[in-house]
């Protein structure tokens, strides 16, 4: 998934998961990856039967997610030009029907 130069530093910096060894965590130093890794605290590690019975909890941080660091004044421009659209097509209807 590609993150926009517009939201990229709002991610804040710090450890996460990395995706292509899960018994690793990677730093984010809130612009790039860098090359700095982290063995995964012996507490978060569990064996599990797959892939699929694996589930990434982290309790001594709050997970960070795409969405939270979109904030309203981010979406303001799309709510606005969706309102423009909408009363676009209310006159349209309406001038229709006259």
């Amino acid at each position: 998934m590609a993150i926009s130069n517009a939201i990229v530093h709002r991610i804040p910096a710090g450890w996460y998961p990395d995706r292509f060894d899960r018994s690793r965590r990677r730093w984010w130093d809130g612009t790039e990856w860098t090359d700095y890794y982290s063995a995964v605290p012996a507490s978060r590690l569990r064996l599990v039967e797959n892939e699929t019975d694996a589930i990434d909890i982290d309790e001594t941080t709050t997970p960070h997610t795409l969405s939270g660091a979109l904030h309203f004044s981010d979406r303001l421009p799309a709510f606005i030009l969706l309102g423009l659209v909408v009363a676009n097509i209310i006159v349209v209807v309406i001038l229709t029907r006259i």
